[in-house]
């Protein structure tokens, strides 16, 4: 239609009129019959205007928010006349009550970010998440006691030993086998220019996976350092480094992921059991436990899930890879990676070399380099797959 609607009236906002009010519920809708009404302070020092609907036994509160910058208004057309009216609306964000009945309770700021989090995981999170924040609130200790205490615990049983634990050496490497070394390490570009270019992140994480650990991340990412189920340092400060950032990226994101990922490969780097099926390799994402038991399984063994020399091997080179992935300058310290990872520095340089990586000269870091650039492995320093 040409034809144009006339504005027919347009109302101002006035500092002492009540206008419409557009109400937006947090974490919600608001569904069925309910009843509004608004409040209003009687301080004249600090005047005060709130929304509160009832919703049968749930109430829920807000301020009415004036914005200094600018008004808001809504048009409401008539169809039969084509003329239109405008007038002016305030808002109001509202929230349960609840929400305010625990800050006083607790004397925490309403929906801060550690509680949010806590609560959203402990309501609606899986079986593990659940579980950790339970956990969490009945212990209430220091993290670095409970630290202390979990290092303590893990030196004591592997002095001890058991039926279960094998050699915590890595096995002698002597004799070449490209088939054997194609399998333990993630598919790389042997053509490649750039550093960049070397590796594809979905050809060390399968991106079927990164697609699924979305809420994952965010959670990651939300959740106070000190709550964080991750005992790596290493780890821990590259969450931090991101956490503290003013500004956080889809690349940091994708961070948050590989790191999330590493986490359980060092679990499976430090597990003695030769049976992965029922344990615990990542306190965060069941995923991220089921796609590492099924990639990491020695596929030379009848019984599925089951970790070897092979299993091993694998995870340390896809460890060191995700490392320099996650490293703005491609480089990682090799003594970090000997101290978390338990393994001597000069095996942590034979696996590095074999994905490319070596040492800076006069350095102990350790720099992703073109595969073109990487010498052949000496005869001294090739590997087999163990019978």
């Amino acid at each position: 239609m040409d034809e144009k609607t006339l504005i027919e009236n347009v109302y101002t906002h006035k500092q002492d009129a009540y206008s419409p009010i557009m109400l937006n519920f947090q974490n919600g809708t608001l569904s069925g019959g309910s009843n509004f009404s608004l409040i209003e302070s009687k301080n004249k020092r600090n005047p005060r205007k709130r929304a509160l609907v009832m919703a049968g036994v749930n109430t829920y509160v807000g301020d009415l928010q004036d914005n200094k910058e600018f008004d808001t208004y809504i048009c409401v057309r008539n169809k039969s006349t084509n003329t239109a009216t405008i007038v002016p609306v305030q808002q109001s964000l509202l929230s349960n009550h609840i929400y305010e009945k625990m800050e006083r309770q607790e004397n925490r700021p309403m929906l801060s970010k550690e509680h949010a989090t806590k609560k959203l995981l402990k309501e609606f999170g899986g079986r593990r998440a659940s579980r950790f924040v339970a956990n969490h609130e009945q212990m209430m200790v220091n993290v670095d006691v409970m630290r202390k205490d979990l290092d303590e615990t893990v030196q004591s049983s592997v002095a001890k030993g058991g039926e279960d634990e094998e050699d915590n050496t890595l096995p002698e490497v002597d004799i070449n086998n490209a088939e054997y070394l194609a399998s333990i390490v993630p598919k790389f570009d042997k053509a490649a220019t750039k550093i960049n270019e070397i590796y594809d992140v979905e050809d060390v994480v399968p991106q079927t996976l990164l697609d699924r650990l979305d809420e994952e991340a965010k959670s990651v990412y939300s959740t106070p350092l000190e709550s964080l189920p991750i005992e790596s340092d290493y780890l821990r400060e590259c969450i931090m480094r991101i956490q503290n950032k003013e500004i956080t990226t889809k690349q940091d994101f994708l961070h948050i992921k590989l790191i999330i990922y590493m986490d359980a490969l060092q679990s499976l780097i430090a597990l003695r059991k030769r049976q992965m099926k029922t344990v615990e390799l990542s306190k965060i994402s069941e995923k991220v436990e089921n796609d590492i038991r099924h990639r990491f399984a020695d596929p030379n063994v009848a019984k599925s899930c089951t970790r070897t020399t092979f299993s091993t091997e694998k995870a340390l080179t896809h460890f060191i890879v995700l490392a320099l992935l996650i490293s703005d300058k491609h480089e990682v310290d090799v003594n970090t990676l000997s101290r978390i990872l338990r393994t001597s520095k000069e095996r942590i340089i034979t696996y590095a070399h074999i994905v490319n990586a070596r040492p800076k000269a006069r350095s102990d870091m350790l720099s992703l380099r073109l595969p073109s650039t990487v010498p052949a492995l000496t005869a001294s320093r090739r590997f087999q797959r163990k019978k």
